[in-house]
């Protein structure tokens, strides 16, 4: 797996992030935010995308996909 951050997000210290780009088997995004040690309240301003489709907590992320996580932007 490999993992990108964009913008302000608070990002995980950088072993954590590599043992779960290594270790992450797969699962729900709530699963891989849970493995990179962010609170469930905090997960709810994220949004995670992957190859240009955003994904909702449920949905599930594999060993092999390539994700973004960012901070959910409103606005008009």
């Amino acid at each position: 797996m490999k993992i990108s951050f964009l913008g302000p997000v608070e990002k995980p210290p950088a072993d954590l992030v590599a043992d779960v780009e290594t270790a992450f088997a797969g699962g729900t995004v709530k699963d891989l935010l849970a493995a990179l040690k962010y609170p469930e309240r905090q997960a709810w301003f994220f949004s995670v995308v992957r190859n240009e489709e955003r994904l909702g907590p449920d949905d599930r992320v594999e060993a092999g996909d390539s994700v973004t996580i960012m901070l959910v932007v409103g606005g008009g």
